[in-house]
């Protein structure tokens, strides 16, 4: 019916002109006849371009439906969620956002355009508040998703705290473990003539008859710090370089032996530990004086 309408009225001014261009009153109705004509093609724009934003904003809808789908696949796949898979549910999250905010414009847009019209139009006007209400539906399983992203950062990063606390709770427990081993594995040894040695406090002599015959022996409260401190289960071999050493602490015979120097009988080159446990089973501190 419209097309019939539109064809009589681009053949009215052909009629008009053919019976008679030279009557007043049958020009005047050409001019009448082009004017509605104008009126009409501009209506029908006006109609071409609100069906254009409709078709826009339903592409959109359906767009945003995917994605969704696409979105909710992801997170159900992947319990954990790498960094890999939360970067694909970002990127499409942001897509989704960004159609939504096109969707409003376009609604905004197209009321514009009804409004335009100058005319009632209860059924576009009905199909426009069906988009608004599926843009919101969709706006509001966003906003849930959201929520729900959000809680699993939440847990996921309190479980990640508890994995740091208790790696750093593990840590303490071995590091206490290392130094209470270093402090158990600490062994002490000092080397010297007698009479360094007495000033220092560390040894003195006893028993015999006037000087004659006395023995060296450690003091009772020696100072740990004129000591030289080694892991006895590393160090086997201690250098003494000295003319007549002996131990005077007390260690098992057999335990260890004196190495003495290959150019001179009387010098002690060094202390080798055979049976380490043997060694230091009586005391931590090795005192080896010389005359």
């Amino acid at each position: 019916m419209k097309k019939i309408f539109l064809t009589t009225l681009a053949l009215l001014p052909l009629f008009f002109t053919a019976c008679n261009s030279e009557d007043p009153e049958k020009t005047a109705a050409i001019q009448r006849a082009d004017s509605l004509q104008t009126i009409i093609d501009a209506k029908d724009g006006e109609i071409d371009a609100l069906f254009e934003v409709l078709n826009e904003i339903e592409t959109n809808l359906s767009e945003i439906s995917s994605r969704y789908s696409t979105v909710n696949t992801l997170k159900q796949g992947n319990p954990e969620m790498n960094s890999r898979v939360k970067g694909q549910i970002t990127d499409q999250l942001a897509i989704i956002d960004n159609m939504l905010s096109q969707n409003k414009q376009k609604i905004a847009t197209l009321n514009a355009k009804i409004a335009s019209l100058g005319q009632e139009n209860s059924k576009l006007q009905e199909f426009v508040e069906n988009l608004n209400l599926r843009i919101a539906d969709q706006e509001t399983q966003i906003s849930e998703l959201m929520n729900e992203l959000t809680i699993s950062k939440a847990t996921i990063k309190k479980l990640s705290d508890n994995v740091t606390d208790l790696t750093k709770a593990n840590q303490e427990k071995d590091d206490y473990i290392a130094y209470q081993t270093n402090e158990a594995n600490k062994a002490y040894y000092i080397v010297g003539s007698f009479k360094e040695l007495k000033e220092m406090g560390i040894v003195n002599k006893s028993g015999g008859f006037i000087g004659i015959g006395k023995k060296q022996n450690t003091s009772e409260n020696m100072d740990v710090s004129k000591f030289q401190t080694i892991d006895r289960t590393k160090v086997t071999t201690i250098a003494i370089n000295q003319r007549k050493a002996q131990v005077i602490s007390k260690h098992p015979e057999g335990s260890y032996e004196l190495i003495y120097d290959e150019n001179d009988s009387k010098s002690v080159a060094y202390l080798t530990i055979k049976d380490v446990n043997a060694f230091w089973r009586f005391t931590d501190y090795l005192v080896v004086s010389s005359k």
